[in-house]
């Protein structure tokens, strides 16, 4: 995959998601942009890249053009749609899923202790799972994840949560998902106190996910020709304008 456009594509979701302060962008081809947009349309992030560019826009100059990356029609889709519902979360296997139940039954009949956000939280990562057994890396779950983590922080218990973990044996999915947003998404370590340690396949991992996405809206080399030949021609253009313009004034 391109490395600009990964690079942007994070730096952009990252802004978007958890409003990071640092957002450098690297300039590109209008070209490589609708690829970047096309790929946040692939994983359903279209509402974090417009909310990441916004931010990025008003906090510093930069070198993001100004063009409809995200078109507002797609983010009204993307939220009716709701593709990552936790809700739907599911345990295929027999023995674990009897587990979950249990466990869920037992926290909801005590109601003077009952934690949801905590439920709420298993119930993400278990998402994140079903996704990942299908399609490698879920990144709207993802950054679903990291959202919930630090806008329910003072709600969540964590002793629960780590115990819930073992008895689902999602204690390895959780720390892979810990993992992409530390590497990723300037997350540190005490924000996720369910994690003992970081796995090393996590980086790879998500670098194919975002790798086979690219190739998907990867276009031909013949059109790629073409396009550069336009966006070319287009600025020498756009040049001969501006010096007659000046020439007149």
């Amino acid at each position: 995959m391109n490395p600009i456009i990964l690079e942007n594509y994070i730096t952009i979701l990252r802004a978007g998601a958890f409003k990071s302060k640092d957002n450098e962008i690297i300039p590109m081809s209008l070209h490589k942009w609708h690829v970047l947009g096309k790929m946040a349309k692939e994983h359903h992030v279209q509402g974090f890249l417009s909310n990441g560019i916004n931010h990025i826009k008003e906090s510093r100059a930069s070198n993001i053009p100004n063009i409809t990356i995200v078109e507002q029609s797609d983010i009204a889709a993307e939220d009716a749609n709701e593709n990552f519902n936790a809700s739907k979360a599911f345990l295929s296997y027999n023995s674990t899923k009897r587990k979950w139940e249990e466990l869920r039954e037992e926290e909801m009949s005590d109601i003077h202790n009952i934690s949801d956000e905590t439920l709420q939280l298993l119930d993400i990562i278990i998402m994140n799972a079903d996704y990942t057994i299908d399609s490698m890396v879920n990144i709207e779950g993802v950054l679903l994840l990291g959202r919930f983590i630090r806008e329910n922080k003072k709600a969540i218990d964590y002793t629960k949560l780590n115990k819930w973990l073992a008895m689902t044996k999602m204690v390895s999915m959780a720390e892979m998902l810990g993992t992409i947003l530390i590497e990723f998404f300037d997350f540190s370590q005490d924000e996720l106190p369910f994690m003992k340690t970081q796995v090393k396949n996590s980086n790879k991992i998500f670098t194919q996910t975002l790798e086979h996405t690219f190739r998907k809206q990867r276009t031909p080399l013949l059109t790629c020709l073409h396009l550069a030949t336009f966006e070319t021609l287009y600025h020498r253009f756009s040049r001969v304008i501006s010096v007659v313009r000046d020439v007149e004034e």
